[in-house]
């Protein structure tokens, strides 16, 4: 049997990190939002082995992408061995961005698999979504979430974004465990209420830049003065709101509409030579 599915990018709309936990992870507060950048996959089961290829790789060896790890942890809970997974993976969300990539293509595995292979239960899948990665969890649902725990915790929202999402990414690759190990937090913090924020921020089309803050920012602001330099110039050309995604080094502004998108992608591309952007729309 074959099948295949797009894996959407996210977006962190926010991102409170409220201190580290006692399993070594940290807890976070963020609205992720899916946005139709997107991979596609594609898998045929008529085989007994696991594999991926992956186009343009983006791993030293098959076994460490995560969508095989994802198929690996599925037939190993379903114990059947011979099951397996031939997975295609064409790449177009730039990786280690901030932009969830890897896990969105773990968990569309997860899902394409559950049509392909036999007794795969929605609640199998979830319970395994965790064990992969943070943000897996939210990719099984997709939408807009509020997202809280590690990441496990998704609680979707059934909203509508009304904005153009102008992300620019630089050739930056921001190491996750170095941007944590960064933020200098000493206790937990209190969570802003994002989901009720971002609704009332509808109304006027501005989001309160201190409680949609991502605090990844201050430390790698630091050591990449670009990062800061691309939000600003977003926020000089008509974005209602601008940051980061995740860890980075994704920079991102929300735009009322495509013209306005469109007209700052051409600055920043005259700006800056070597960038990728791309204007999405969340799914």
């Amino acid at each position: 049997m074959t099948g295949s599915a797009y894996a959407y990018a996210k977006v962190n709309i926010g991102l409170q990190i409220l201190g580290k936990r006692t399993d070594g992870f940290h807890d976070i507060n963020s609205i992720f939002v899916a946005v139709d950048l997107a991979d596609q996959i594609e898998i045929d089961t008529a085989t007994s082995q696991i594999s991926v290829d992956c186009t343009p790789n983006v791993t030293t060896n098959q076994e460490s992408n995560l969508a095989f790890i994802a198929a690996a942890k599925l037939r190993q809970a379903l114990q059947q061995p011979t099951l397996g997974a031939n997975i295609q993976i064409s790449k177009r969300i730039p990786a280690g961005a901030g932009l969830g990539g890897g896990s969105s293509n773990a968990a569309t595995t997860l899902l394409l698999l559950q049509k392909l292979w036999p007794n795969v239960s929605t609640q199998l899948i979830e319970s395994i979504a965790p064990e992969i990665g943070s943000d897996v969890p939210f990719f099984i649902k997709n939408g807009v979430a509020a997202v809280s725990g590690r990441g496990e915790v998704v609680s979707p929202l059934a909203i509508t974004l009304p904005w153009y999402f102008l992300l620019v990414v630089p050739n930056i690759h921001a190491d996750t465990t170095q941007a944590y190990s960064t933020l200098g937090i000493t206790q937990h913090k209190v969570p802003f209420e994002l989901a009720s924020e971002l609704v009332h921020s509808f109304d006027n089309q501005q989001l309160n830049p201190i409680v949609f803050n991502n605090d990844f920012e201050t430390s790698l602001f630091a050591q990449y003065p670009l990062l800061s330099t691309l939000k600003h110039e977003l926020i000089n050309n008509g974005a209602v709101f601008a940051s980061m995604s995740g860890s980075g080094s994704t920079v991102y502004g929300l735009y009322t509409n495509v013209d306005n998108a469109m007209a700052a992608e051409s600055v920043v591309n005259t700006n800056h030579a070597g960038l990728k952007t791309y204007i999405c729309r969340p799914i």
